[in-house]
């Protein structure tokens, strides 16, 4: 599913480059860390995450339109002026089985 993705909306495969599902399952096994955190994008302003991505692409065509968020939006210098000071805190986090932790 991940590949056919990939190869529908024509993105880049980094996935399968990195070892896809089996590396995934292995670094599973050897354990992983949990890290949040707030960030901007410099390279394109988020576009990717909640916007059409590439913003001069076809926002009819499949996996363009991402999100509700104007192609103008998320430009770090305006969010970094606006929301600078920004903290977030993160609790009564879980862990376990899907379903096993509500």
């Amino acid at each position: 599913m991940c590949e056919e993705t990939k190869t529908f909306f024509q993105d880049i495969d980094d996935h399968k480059v990195k070892g896809g599902l089996k590396q995934m399952g292995e670094a599973m096994k050897r354990g992983m860390v949990l890290v949040m955190s707030l960030w901007d994008d410099h390279d394109v302003n988020m576009l990717w995450l909640d916007s059409n991505y590439p913003p001069q692409a076809d926002p009819n065509q499949p996996g363009i339109a991402r999100g509700p968020c104007p192609t103008d939006s998320g430009v770090p210098s305006v969010v970094e002026g606006l929301y600078g000071n920004s903290i977030v805190k993160f609790g009564n986090i879980r862990f376990g089985a899907i379903g096993s932790t509500a």
